[in-house]
């Protein structure tokens, strides 16, 4: 195969010999235990024929690039929820759809070396400072000023959840709020407070932890009517609330209506599934990939936030209540 071939070898040429889709060659590559011993060997086959490994390292010397991107996760460990590991399982993947590999740090401290660009997730205003003075291209996950950004709607998420919970008849509505001077928690508060409730309606705001103990631990100390509604900030939060129903002897759905707000894992851990806010996750990673990619190949950083819209999912915590 001569250096042109290499050069113009694409995953969408192997999958196309494989009768795959690029997905499932990128899962391949990056998740091998993701994908059937049959469908796996068939697309090593058609890699090792194409001369797809050596195609990255050929188009690395031809552009002086090197085809890596970090990804900065700069939560803390004990409070990052199990769909980040979602999100870079769909990032891994578009990236390897796009030839790119990914590089996993836990700090902006990293020294960032043979690298095109950086991914970051969990950043918060401290971080400011130290994200503008990257000299790599940037997007983040969650909406942060001066850098490119994509992020779910969180203010329209918590406006569907109260609706929902307005509209199923429940009528005394309970907001469990993040309490962390965050964008995306203001966001969510300022959510709640958008939709106005009828007189016959009455609502209480509360700010805790992001925690399934200690929304369990508060809400028993609650004094909870029947048709009580709940729209919580995250699923770790609705889970707690869900265990103090239990605590309380209280029934869900028809008690006390719940809904969490992330839709990813935790809602199908519970007794019952959660109806949440599910987070477009697959959506979010292909939109940062493809912003990033953008900016690496343009040599130009866009500063506009991409905002994505969250949808209802109904789970087993909510019910249409008779009149």
């Amino acid at each position: 195969m001569n250096r042109l071939e290499v050069i113009m070898v694409s995953i969408a040429d192997v999958a196309k010999k494989s009768h795959v889709s690029k997905m499932t060659v990128s899962r391949v590559l990056n998740h091998p235990e993701q994908v059937s011993p049959e469908i796996s060997d068939v697309v090593q086959r058609a890699i090792n024929e194409l001369g797809y490994v050596q195609q990255r390292a050929g188009r690395a010397l031809a552009t002086s690039r090197t085809y890596t991107v970090a990804f900065v996760m700069l939560d803390e460990v004990s409070n990052v929820d199990p769909y980040f590991g979602q999100l870079i399982t769909y990032v891994s993947d578009y990236l390897y759809q796009e030839g790119y590999n990914l590089e996993l740090h836990r700090s902006l401290n990293d020294h960032f070396y043979d690298i095109d660009g950086i991914l970051v997730s969990g950043a918060r205003a401290k971080d400011q400072a130290k994200l503008n003075a990257l000299p790599f291209p940037l997007v983040a996950y969650g909406n942060q000023p001066e850098i490119a950004s994509v992020d779910v709607d969180n203010k329209l998420g918590t406006m569907l959840a109260k609706e929902h919970l307005i509209a199923s008849g429940y009528q005394h509505l309970i907001y469990l709020g993040i309490d962390l001077d965050e964008q995306f928690a203001l966001e969510r508060l300022n959510g709640f407070k958008a939709i106005d409730t009828s007189e016959h309606v009455t609502e209480t705001i509360y700010q805790l932890p992001n925690s399934d103990k200690e929304a369990r631990d508060f809400f028993n100390s609650l004094t909870v009517p029947p048709l009580t509604g709940v729209v919580t900030a995250s699923d770790r939060l609705a889970l707690g609330t869900l265990y103090s129903c239990y605590d309380k002897g209280l029934i869900v759905p028809n008690d006390v209506g719940i809904v969490g707000f992330d839709g990813i894992f935790i809602n199908h851990l519970s007794p019952l599934n959660l109806t949440t806010i599910a987070q477009p996750l697959q959506q979010i990673a292909q939109t940062m990939v493809q912003t990033l990619l953008t900016a690496i190949n343009s040599n130009h950083q866009t500063l506009n936030p991409s905002v994505i819209p969250p949808t209802l999912l109904q789970g087993e915590t909510t019910t249409q209540l008779a009149d």
